[in-house]
This record gives C-alpha cells, structure tokens and sequence, in this order.
C-alpha cells in the first residue's frame, strides 16, 4: 500500500517535470522566433538601429547605420563613443537627459558627423534597455532627415525672399478671396492711408472703390475669379481711408492661395499721371478751339472784307459797263471779262473760306458739313470714288468732338489723295453709345506699320497720323490703324459723345 501511494506521488511528479519542460520548450521556440525577428529587422531596416551601454559606447549597429554614418563596417564603429558623433555635444548631454527623466524619447532632432567630416540632420528616438530591473544600457533608431530639413530651409528662404519683396514693394500688393482681403503688404497700407494691415484685412475689396467706378470693377472682378478675363489692367478711383480720392491702375489675376481661388493684384498710384493726362487734355481741346477759332475769324475776315470789296467791285465794273454807248463793244465785252473772273474769285473766296471754316458746320452740324465736303472733294477730283454711309444718329456730338471728325475726314482724305495712290474710298460714320465712330477705308498702296500702327517711316509718311492719334488720345478717344503694302489702309477711331470717356 506504502509503495503504491509512492509510485502515484512520482507518476504525478513525473507528468508536471513533463509539463514544465513542454512549456520550457515552447518559451524557448518563441524567443528563438522573437529573436529571429528582431535579428531580422535589426539587420533590414531602412534606417539606423543601434544599442549602447550606459556609458554610451556602441555595442551594435546595423547596416544602414553603417551606410548612414559613412563607414565601411560594423567593427569601425563598435566600442567607438557616440558623443563623437553629435556635431553639437550638448544636444546628446539634452537628448540623454531626457531619455534618463522619461525613460524614453522620440522624434529629437539633432546633427550627426559622418565618417568624411560632413553633417546630416537626423531625427532620433531612444530608449533605456532594462535587463532585471537594472539600467543597462540604450537603444533606439535614427532616421535622416537631412533632405526634408534642407527643403524646409528653402522653403523658409523662399517664404523670407518673396516676403522681403512683397513688403518692400513700390506697388500695393493684396490677394483677395470670398469677396474680402485676405492679404495686404505695406505699399498697401500707406496707399490707401490706414496705420495697418489688420485694418484691411476681412474688408470687402468694394469699399476701396469709387461708388461711380464700383459697377464696372465689380463685374469685371466676377467675371475675373470664373475664368481668365481680359484688360488684366485698367485704371479707376479708390478711396482713401479719409476719403480722399485717388486714381490707382489696377493689374490682376486668378490664382489659388490655401487651396481656394483667389485674386492676386497690385495697385500703382496713378494721380499725378491722371492729372498730368488731364492737363494735357485740356491744353489739346484750348488748342484746338483756338485754332478753330483762328480759323473762323480768318473765314469771317476774308468773307467780310474780302468779299465785300470784290462785291464793290462788281457792282462798280457793271455801273461802268452800262454808262458804255451801244457802238463800244469790244469795251464793254472787257467789262464782262472783268466781272466775270470777278464772279469766278468770289466763287473761289466762299469755297475757301466754307473750307476754312464751314458755316455748314455750326448751323446743321457734322454730317451736313461731311456731306458738303465729301461733294466738294469729288468735284475737285473726279477720279476719286467716295462712298460714304451715316447710321444712328439721334443728335449732335460735342462741338470739339465735331469740329475733330470734320478735321479728320479733311485730313484723311487729302492723305489719300497725296499718298495713298488711291481710287476708291469709303467712309462710315455710326454710333455705339457713349461712343462715335468713324471709319475710313481706301484701297491705296498701304504702308509698312510699325508696333505703334503708323507708318515705319514716319518723318517723312506718318506726321499727320501722328498728330491725329495724340488728339484723339487728349479727346480719351481711341484710334486703330490697320495696314500693309498693297492693302490698303483703315482707320477707326472712337469719340465720346460728350468729350468724356464713359468706360
């Protein structure tokens, strides 16, 4: 009975060594793979894994800490001191007081020196290595971030570059998005006379526009953030803070700024050259009243006097032509002579003095006087064809802005005739409120044009279009030239109605 309670006992003994040897094995099966595994990624990681002992000497890298660091083996670097790898030695002493404090720390970024001397900016993450409860050492990895740091540095200088420039510019830069400012650089801020960015910045961009200019900069500013829209330039009025009105010419266009469309623009005072423009304006409109004034005296002048003498005359010629007897023929047929070449010079007084200055002109206005002229203009060269067509007009124009068509007309037409070599002509005359146009064609030998439109050689072809296209630029009218040899020539140029341009 004794020896069988003692076989029982050992049997059961027997089945736990058993058991605990089977567990053993299964432990130790597990850290062989867990070993096997961590070898594995120790050796096949892209970045650096090390291991130190708690004086900080190395006691295992792998082999892309050895590429990292720049050696050719895992024995150059074993037992080396990291401390000779931080190109700063005050950023370990911070990295391991950390580590000490937290037991671990991650992403620290510092400057390692490579085996060739050069510096690389790494990011590291570490670790104390506890074995029975003691401190033995440190582990951790290191990745290079070398290349990401330098393209934060560019991107700093870019950001610090293009900053510099937008605050340091002559020009009022601001991006404008949702219908407010978004950005506004220092030329912005003194333009527009506030004490500071913050003050435009969420102010809708309409509020600095002149309620007479605000129409068409808000429907050109819609249509600009839809799609791509042209003049990308114009000027109009913008209102100071106080009030005050200044001139500005605007260039803009569509860009993305924080991932949202948005417009980018600048604005350049233009006042001074407004007020110089307008100055010159009215000098040219002076100038020409005056001229036109000139010449209406001189008409009157040579009509009046002129006219009256040779009417004397006349009537002088033919009293002494009538107190002739019967029998003086031949005396009397030299009265009629006289009196006739009389009639022909007072003909040509009233012809000269109507193109001087045609009565026509101030009486029924330009398109008679056109007309008149035209009429005359054939008779003196019958080899001319003129065809000339008159649409949509309601009322007069503005004196000046008659007076300059009517001159015009005269001047385009004594071109064709002196230069142009031309036989036919056409002549239109139409309106596109607040705008008249005329429009003059021949099919004359053209000329070579240069980038302005006029002629390349324009001290001996293009004076007169020259002075043209700087009246109508005084009058804010526009004026197109079109050209070539052989082809011919057109002109178009646009009035005002009023003499003021309404765009």
């Amino acid at each position: 009975m004794v020896r069988e309670n003692k076989l029982e006992l050992l049997q059961k003994r027997i089945r736990k060594l058993e058991k605990e040897i089977a567990i053993s094995q299964s432990v130790a099966r597990e850290l062989k793979e867990s070993q096997k595994r961590y070898t594995h990624f120790f050796e096949h990681s892209p970045v650096m894994v090390y291991r130190t002992d708690k004086r900080g000497n190395i006691v295992d890298i792998n082999e892309s800490g050895v590429d990292l660091l720049g050696y050719s083996s895992r024995k150059e670097i074993i037992g080396m001191k990291t401390r000779f790898f931080y190109a700063d030695p005050e950023e370990r002493v911070n990295l391991l007081r950390n580590v000490n404090k937290f037991g671990f720390v991650r992403e620290f970024e510092t400057r390692l020196n490579r085996k060739n001397g050069t510096i690389i900016n790494v990011q590291v993450s570490a670790v104390q290595r506890n074995i029975n409860g003691s401190m033995d050492g440190y582990e951790g990895f290191v990745l290079d971030i070398t290349c990401r740091k330098e393209a934060e540095r560019a991107l700093i200088e870019s950001e610090e570059k293009y900053r510099t420039v937008a605050e340091n510019s002559l020009a009022a830069i601001f991006i404008h998005q949702n219908k407010r400012f978004c950005y506004a650089n220092q030329r912005f801020v003194e333009l527009l006379g506030y004490d500071s960015a913050t003050e435009i910045i969420g102010t809708a961009f309409w509020e600095t526009v002149h309620p007479d200019d605000r129409p068409v900069v808000k429907e050109r500013g819609l249509r600009r953030t839809k799609k791509d829209f042209y003049p990308h330039q114009y000027p109009f009025r913008a209102l100071k803070k106080d009030g005050t009105v200044i001139w500005v010419e605007l260039r803009a266009a569509r860009a993305s700024y924080m991932g949202q469309p948005a417009v980018i623009g600048n604005f350049i005072d233009i006042t001074q050259s407004r007020q110089a423009e307008e100055e010159i304006r009215l000098l040219t409109q002076r100038l020409i009243e005056a001229g036109e004034k000139e010449r209406k005296q001189i008409a009157a002048d040579i009509h009046d006097e002129f006219g009256q003498a040779l009417t004397s005359l006349h009537f002088d010629l033919e009293a002494m032509q009538r107190s002739l007897p019967r029998e003086a023929v031949e005396q009397i047929n030299k009265f009629g002579s006289l009196i006739a070449k009389i009639e022909k010079l007072a003909d040509f007084v009233r012809k000269t003095t109507s193109y001087i200055r045609p009565d026509v002109l101030d009486h029924l206005g330009l398109i008679p006087a056109l007309e008149w002229y035209v009429k005359e203009f054939i008779q003196r060269h019958p080899d001319k064809k003129i065809k000339m067509k008159v649409t949509g007009f309601k009322k007069r124009l503005s004196p000046e802005t008659e007076i300059f068509l009517y001159r015009f007309c005269q001047e385009c037409l004594t071109n064709i005739h002196k230069h142009a070599q031309a036989t036919s002509v056409k002549i239109m005359l139409t309106t596109s409120y607040p705008w008249a146009i005329f429009i003059i064609k021949d099919n004359g030998i053209g000329f070579q044009q240069s980038k302005s439109g006029l002629p390349n050689n324009i001290k001996t072809h293009g004076i007169g279009l020259q002075s043209m296209k700087e009246t109508v630029a005084a009058l804010r009218g526009k004026m197109d030239i079109i050209s070539g040899p052989g082809k011919g020539t057109s002109i178009r140029i646009e009035l005002p109605f009023n003499g003021e341009n309404n765009e």
